[in-house]
């Protein structure tokens, strides 16, 4: 078993109970090399039904859309809720529910697309609805979206897709129309679509520089992060949504208090909830910004660093 090393930084397990773990996905309890198959290994799964067996709640937090979730939910032991799309939506998967979803702004979701086309205008976009994926054909080249059969794996269906310029499939022009409409709301929410989360991609910069332009230049408007290793692909939510607030609001909803919270994580997107958790782990092979937020280093995802942290967490030896 790999050894784990820590820093003290806030309240350590020691200080009391966990009543939650959160953990993110991909990267953290899965590894890239699987990400398609959404096969989680056996020690994982079965630390986490252990843990649930003990009593601890146990939610995932990633910015997967709830459409991808169903299958590892059930592998780990049929979570009931699923914090999805990082942050933007709260959903029971046992009940098929929304419990709270937060919508960007239409007119600023395309103001913030044009923008990015200006720092780069070979940058691809989609945008992710609670029913669609619209998606734009440059994006699609080199992503599981490509391949018919990879699309049925990952459970995207055909009705699931909308394919084509997001001005066209979001309606762009619709939004004139509706602010000329008395009594009308265009602020809220899309024309046609409820757009939670907006993804950009190039190929013309490295991740983390293209990460930092963004910010810069719409990070007044949209939370703007990244979670794929390698891969210069933004995620944008709408103002102050990030997994550290639907993290935060879905433990007050079962009124358990932060310092009774562990949560795991490994890309940029998981810095707010690494930084919010009384306790939190990156795994090994986390990006260094994601270790740098946790207060603690597990083993890699593929040496199952989670689990090795649950099983010690359960044992009582953290």
């Amino acid at each position: 078993m790999t050894e784990l090393s820590s820093r003290a930084l806030v309240p350590s397990l020691a200080a009391g109970p966990v009543h939650l773990i959160a953990s993110d996905i991909d990267g953290t309890i899965l590894s890239y090399t699987h990400t398609h198959s959404g096969s989680v290994s056996t020690r994982t799964v079965d630390a986490f039904q252990a843990a649930q067996a003990a009593g601890v709640q146990v939610v995932l937090v990633t910015g997967r859309p709830v459409r991808w979730l169903k299958h590892i939910s059930q592998t780990l032991g049929a979570l009931g809720t699923v914090i999805a799309s990082n942050g933007a939506v709260i959903y029971d998967l046992a009940a098929d529910r929304l419990i709270h979803e937060s919508a960007l702004n239409a007119e600023a979701l395309f103001s913030v697309k044009d923008m990015i086309a200006q720092i780069d205008p070979q940058a691809s976009f989609a945008a992710e609805t609670l029913q669609h994926l619209h998606m734009e054909e440059p994006f699609i080249a080199g992503s599981l979206f490509f391949e018919e059969d990879r699309r049925r794996a990952a459970g995207v269906t055909e009705e699931d897709l909308r394919l084509g310029p997001l001005d066209e499939t979001l309606e762009r022009d619709g939004l004139t129309d509706a602010a000329q409409t008395p009594g009308s709301d265009v602020t809220s929410a899309h024309v046609t679509d409820r757009v939670v989360k907006l993804l950009c991609k190039t190929d013309t910069m490295a991740p983390d520089e293209f990460l930092g332009r963004v910010q810069e230049k719409v990070g007044d408007l949209l939370t703007v992060t990244h979670s794929a290793p390698g891969i210069s692909l933004l995620e944008l939510s709408a103002p102050g949504v990030n997994k550290a607030a639907g993290l935060a609001r879905y433990a007050a909803s079962l009124e358990i208090e932060r310092e009774r919270v562990i949560a795991f994580g490994d890309m940029p997107n998981d810095i707010e909830m690494l930084r919010w958790a009384g306790t939190s782990w990156a795994v090994g092979s986390a990006h260094p910004l994601a270790r740098t937020a946790a207060n603690h280093t597990a083993a890699s995802c593929d040496e199952d660093g989670v689990a090795q942290v649950i099983e010690k967490l359960l044992t009582g030896e953290l």
